[in-house]
């Protein structure tokens, strides 16, 4: 796993961040929040998607051949493994973004209520998006547990 990609990646942002940061600090973390919720849900829908075909695989697997259900669920979990990693790509670039334009405003001694809001409401939506995803995990879990239990008896 090359991390040149992700490394010229923060390098593009560094070089962006004083040209956006320039004109209105807070214009410019408003939209850093904005850009990283869409990417954040476009991951989290993603990898939901993927959750939820894992744990139906596995539930119909059930009752099935051993080899049948083995290939299926490492299909999925490759899948899902391969799905997130490139879906959570943008979205650690957009994080360090926000944080360079957050120090870029911290510098130009932006009033702190002006942020406080949209970074609140940031938080929150980017809290619920990981409950979901791992109660999503926790039902794949769940379901490949009582395939390999199925295969026991």
């Amino acid at each position: 796993m090359s991390k040149k990609p992700l490394a010229l990646a923060a390098l593009a942002v560094a070089l962006a961040a004083p040209a956006t940061a320039a004109g209105d600090p807070v214009a410019a973390v408003k939209a850093d929040a904005a850009k990283l919720l869409t990417d954040a849900t476009a991951a989290h829908d993603g990898v939901i998607a993927d959750l939820q075909k894992l744990t139906a695989d596995a539930k119909a697997a059930k009752g099935g051949s051993k080899e049948a259900a083995i290939a299926t669920i490492k299909a999925d979990r490759q899948k899902l493994r391969s799905d997130r990693q490139a879906l959570l790509a943008p979205v650690r670039v957009d994080r360090t973004q926000l944080k360079a334009d957050l120090e870029a405003a911290r510098q130009a001694k932006v009033d702190k209520s002006e942020l406080k809001p949209v970074l609140r409401q940031l938080r929150a939506a980017l809290r619920a998006q990981r409950k979901e995803v791992r109660a999503a995990l926790k039902a794949a879990r769940q379901a490949v547990r009582e395939l390999r239990a199925s295969f026991r008896q």
